[in-house]
């Protein structure tokens, strides 16, 4: 079992499966993932590190003989998601959406991979097609029958209740690039991966990007999660009339309170 734990935590709180949910979100070298009651309230939550098996088999096994030694059997639950992220996605509308372009559509987004998967959004009337590891996405997907496959801008995407009260610009941030989606009047307006290695460059692009989809009035919020520190939350701050980081949405109790959530907000979306 390549897979070795890194954190586990549990609420102690009991829930039937069927009334749970599971989410895992992929990394280059593990996977983290939570278990949230109906409710709403952050059960358990675990995280790896280790390399995926090269092998379908293997990854399979390998998966399923973690999540058995943590206590999280495959079956029963509610509902069971992997959140993929990915810096090759595009969204196409359903009236156009073809399955047999998705390779065209990561294209035209200048991606080189040859696998493309897809995730349904009911709510903006669009399919998300993206890149990813082929291979390590259906070992999971064998290991727990079920599971539903997304990516970082499906779940962003699905936060417009942010917007609802004021615009907001959530952003999740990771090695060398940010996710962004806007929201206003609780609607998804945009979304899309920036590089951010130029600072200087990124900021302007940021700036300008909130005055070309017309969300710069005075009460714009900017969201960050992900790898987010002090100092780019500082940076960034002068730029909005608010800045706030963003933690998802379950009741996190006592028992989690050295987790930082914002930093796995994809996971408690």
């Amino acid at each position: 079992m390549p897979y070795i734990q890194k954190t586990l935590t549990a609420s102690g709180a009991c829930d039937a499966e069927h009334d749970k949910r599971l989410s895992i979100c992929l990394k280059a070298d593990g996977f983290s993932f939570s278990e949230i009651s109906h409710g709403g309230e952050l059960l358990a939550f675990g995280e790896t590190t280790g390399g995926h098996a090269t092998s379908m088999t293997d990854a399979t096994r390998d998966i399923k003989a973690f999540l058995g030694a943590v206590g999280v059997r495959p079956l029963g639950f509610r509902k069971m998601e992997l959140v993929v992220v990915t810096d090759a996605s595009v969204w196409v509308p359903d009236e156009v959406y073809s399955a047999a372009s998705n390779r065209q559509y990561l294209r035209l987004v200048g991606a080189t991979s040859l696998s493309s998967i897809t995730a349904h959004s009911a709510e903006l009337a669009s399919t998300a097609v993206f890149s990813a590891d082929e291979g390590i996405v259906t070992a999971f997907k064998v290991a727990l029958p079920g599971l539903t496959v997304v990516n970082q801008h499906v779940k962003l995407a699905s936060c417009a209740r942010l917007g609802a009260a004021h615009p907001v610009l959530l952003s999740h941030w990771r090695h060398g690039c940010v996710d962004m989606a806007a929201f206003s009047d609780g609607r998804y307006l945009y979304g899309n991966t920036l590089d951010c290695t130029d600072e200087k460059a990124f900021i302007y692009q940021l700036v300008e990007l909130v005055r070309t989809i017309g969300i710069d009035s005075g009460d714009t919020e900017l969201l960050m999660c992900g790898e987010v520190d002090r100092d780019l939350y500082s940076r960034l701050r002068p730029f909005f009339p608010k800045t706030s980081l963003f933690t998802g949405f379950c009741k996190v109790g006592q028992k989690f309170h050295q987790l930082h959530t914002y930093r796995h907000a994809l996971l408690l979306i």
